[in-house]
């Protein structure tokens, strides 16, 4: 009897301490209760045809004296009442005590209704980030409300990835730069590509008008021979650009240089795509020696 009494009064008083505990937490002033304040920024870290995988990074604050755990991160991505994806996370999120965290968690987002949300003329989609999470207070686990929103520019982003790839050859490598012919009649370089599509959908490059520096020097000025289009991942296509040469002085120069010293080349212009129907461009340009033929 004495022992089912004890036990009685430890529940009693855990019953106590969780109530006054939740109540505190519930019904606290701002800052003593954690909170996800604010979606810093939304990356896109894979291109698919159906979705797109993003990165979301979020601002989490704890004004207690103690670690806070969130965990049982499954939120909803919301234009107006429509859920067009999802965030999650798989691993516990532990924010220190009186500390501001950034936190990153993932979301997929559908492909095809991103892009029916961003025209080609407003390209920002109004998202909403809502749902629950669980935040561990030690005694107890108390569920979080979320509800945020972000202005998503999707032309913006795609433009940051592919431009990013670009930089680091994931997209395009130079094969050969040929000196083909050189007078003061015709000249011409000839660029050759090697075009590799990294995503898990279809594009096409359409243009690269730019300007060919040689030693130094303007000497003239080309574009793509034609459009490239690259079907999803690992499609391989070759492609050139062609220059023609227009600087007189410069091709005197070449004329009377050409045996005696290298030739090295650098071009300027602006790269311009097709992904998902979106125009995107952004400065480019190729570097190197060219080769005399």
């Amino acid at each position: 009897m004495k022992k089912l009494m004890i036990k009685i009064a430890i529940l009693i008083v855990s019953a106590v301490v969780l109530f006054f505990a939740a109540n505190t937490f519930l019904c606290s002033p701002e800052g003593i209760a954690p909170e996800i304040k604010v979606i810093s920024d939304i990356k896109i870290l894979e291109l698919r045809s159906d979705s797109l995988k993003l990165e979301i990074t979020v601002l989490a604050l704890n004004r207690n004296d103690s670690d806070v755990e969130i965990d049982d991160i499954y939120l909803k991505l919301l234009h107006d009442k429509d859920t067009i994806g999802a965030a999650f996370s798989n691993e516990e999120i532990k924010i220190k005590s009186f500390e501001t965290s950034t936190v990153n968690f993932f979301a997929n987002i559908n492909t095809p209704k991103a892009v029916e949300l961003a025209t080609e003329k407003n390209t920002i989609i109004n998202l909403r980030l809502k749902g629950e999470v669980t935040a561990d207070l030690g005694l107890i686990r108390m569920p979080m409300e979320v509800v945020l929103e972000h202005k998503f520019d999707l032309k913006k982003k795609l433009t940051a990835i592919v431009e990013n790839d670009v930089e680091n050859n994931k997209l395009i490598k130079v094969e050969t730069a040929k000196l083909k012919s050189l007078g003061l009649g015709n000249s011409t370089v000839e660029i050759d590509l090697i075009l590799t599509n990294p995503y898990e959908l279809d594009f096409t490059v359409k243009k690269y008008p730019s300007h060919i520096y040689i030693n130094g020097n303007e000497a003239g000025k080309g574009n793509l021979d034609s459009e490239i289009f690259l079907r999803k991942k690992k499609s391989i296509v070759n492609g050139s650009v062609i220059y023609e040469l227009s600087n007189f002085k410069t091709i005197s120069s070449l004329l009377g240089s050409i045996l005696k010293k290298k030739l090295d080349y650098r071009t300027s212009g602006i790269l311009q795509l097709e992904v998902l129907g979106y125009n995107i461009q952004f400065p480019f340009n190729f570097k190197g020696e060219l080769v005399k033929i």
